[in-house]
Parts: structure tokens; sequence; C-alpha cells
């Protein structure tokens, strides 16, 4: 049975394999020039359409492959791909010019974690965790910053806490668990506990933007 500190690993380096070419522009912001444009599930013509957004609407950048932008629309949050041609830059990202991340927030807690989270957080260009509290025996809540919680996608969120998860369930010695990641008005938008009964439960709230 692999350890809690190696599956944390393993989630650690699955969310830093979303940091790649697919995160290089995360943050600019577009406008649609189409008339109605389709949010496509995947980067091709042939993907399904989860919906539409309408001329002079504002997107938010959260990757790109090839010709395609995936995006989340401002005014909805709804997210999907959209060809190139279709949308005009508006604002360009304030993430570039960033001082490197160097601590993640979870040194008293982890400091080889933090060195990790640290760097996941300089891959992608945006910090990941203003802080993070322990609020109770076994729970512990993760502050997003605005950037993450906005830019970055539902599996890079969910992928941090479960990563998160597993590091403070290493630390508190194999125990049952629960960490909660805040998102608009500090209300919980995703929370990951294996204290009940049942098992581990996953809770996601929608929608997200962040907590301050």
């Amino acid at each position: 049975m692999k350890s809690f500190a190696t599956a944390a690993a393993l989630s650690a380096a699955a969310l830093l394999s979303l940091a790649g070419p697919a995160l290089a522009d995360p943050g600019d912001v577009h406008r649609v020039t189409g008339e109605r444009v389709n949010l496509r599930s995947a980067p091709s013509d042939d993907a399904n359409i989860r919906g539409t957004v309408e001329q002079g609407e504002r997107l938010v950048e959260i990757r790109r492959e090839g010709n395609w932008i995936g995006v989340r629309a401002e005014s909805s949050g709804a997210e999907g791909w959209v060809f190139q041609d279709l949308v005009k830059m508006a604002a360009p990202s304030n993430l570039g010019g960033a001082e490197p991340v160097r601590t993640a927030g979870f040194g008293s807690l982890s400091p080889g974690f933090d060195t990790m989270l640290a760097e996941i957080s300089n891959q992608m260009g945006m910090r990941l965790f203003e802080r993070v509290e322990q609020t109770g025996e076994g729970a512990l809540r993760l502050v997003p910053t605005r950037e993450f919680l906005r830019d970055g996608t539902k599996e890079s969120h969910m992928l941090a806490a479960l990563a998160v998860q597993q590091m403070w369930k290493n630390h508190q010695n194999g125990r049952p668990v629960s960490v909660a990641m805040l998102g608009e008005g500090g209300r919980s938008y995703l929370d990951l506990d294996d204290r009940g009964p049942n098992g581990p439960a996953l809770t996601l709230d929608v929608p997200r933007t962040a907590a301050r």
C-alpha cells in the first residue's frame, strides 16, 4: 500500500502536470468578437457544446492548446474551449511579473510539502494559497488566492486539496482528517472529509471566487 506521503507526492505531481504549457498564459482577458460563440468541452470542432457566449462578453484564459483557448466566462463562470479567431485580447495577465513564491504557507506542518507547493505555484504563475489554518482536531482550512480561484481549473483545485489532505493525514499519523478550501464570502467551496462513518466524502460548491 502506498504511504500517505507518497500519495501526497503523486497528487502534487499530477497538479504540477497541469501547470505546464496548458497554463502558459493564465489570466489574460479576451473579449468575444463573434456574434455567438460556442463553448466546447474540448479543443476541437467535434467536441460537445457546453454553452455559448455572446459578442462582447469577457473571458478569462485558463489554458491553451494549439489554436484553441480554454476560458472561463466572467459573467457566468461557465468554462469551455473557444477558437482563438473568435476572440480578441482585452487585457493581458498580470501574473507573469509576480515575485517567485518561496513559501506556500505549510512550513510549520511540512517543510518538504511547503517547498513542493511553492514550486507548483511558480510553475502555474500564481500563488495557490494565502494561508492555511488549523481549525480543530484533524481539521484544516485553506484560504486560496484570488488568482487561483479565478484562473485555476476545477481539476487543479481538487488536486491541490487532495494533495494537502494526504499531507495533512500523514502529519496526523493516518487519523481521519478534513480539508476545506474557502470561496466567496468565506464559505466552504471544496471540502474533503474522511471522518464520517461512510469514509471519504467530497463536497464541491459553486460558484467560486476568492475569499478576502
